[in-house]
């Protein structure tokens, strides 16, 4: 009995060190856009948004992802989104469709003041919180705190000259 624990436990170590030298720390998100957004009554929305994934490392799932869009500090929807699962050694493209609601006493016609200026990318900030799992295993919560508009989108324009140089 305890040479079967000595190789399960020899076999961890060498799936857990198999796993560190993949590339966890290397997983990035390289571009992200909304494609569609629909209003869904006065208050709330369903849109579905594309994020292009970079994982060098092994498949994982994140759940319950929710988000938080803040306006000039002033909290302007929040929005949840189903499982994402994302596959291992791959670059992939993902449609996530979120579901969301615009906060009480927000008036979202503020929001059309980023139509004519980038500039006001900045006023926009997320944050984003959900739980990282391998594959129907344990997981680990996370959170990304205020994240600037201009981080996660690029304009058409930019995307434009970005592949012409």
């Amino acid at each position: 009995m305890k040479r079967v624990r000595l190789l399960i436990l020899l076999f961890l170590t060498l799936l857990l060190a198999g796993c560190k030298g993949g590339g966890i720390k290397d997983i990035t998100v390289t571009s992200a856009r909304i494609v569609s957004i629909v209003p869904e009554g006065l208050t709330g929305l369903s849109a579905l948004v594309e994020v292009e994934i970079h994982n060098p490392s092994v498949a994982f799932e994140i759940t319950d992802l929710h988000g938080l869009a803040r306006y000039r500090e002033q909290d302007a929807f929040t929005a949840d989104a189903d499982q994402l699962i994302v596959s291992g050694h791959s670059d992939k493209v993902y449609r996530v469709p979120v579901r969301g609601q615009i906060a009480d006493g927000f008036n979202p016609f503020q929001l059309l003041r980023l139509v004519g200026s980038e500039s006001a990318y900045d006023d926009v900030t997320f944050t984003v919180r959900g739980k990282v799992a391998l594959r129907g295993g344990i997981g680990k919560n996370i959170e990304l705190k205020d994240i600037p508009l201009s981080n996660i989108l690029k304009k058409p324009e930019q995307n434009e000259q970005t592949e012409k140089e």
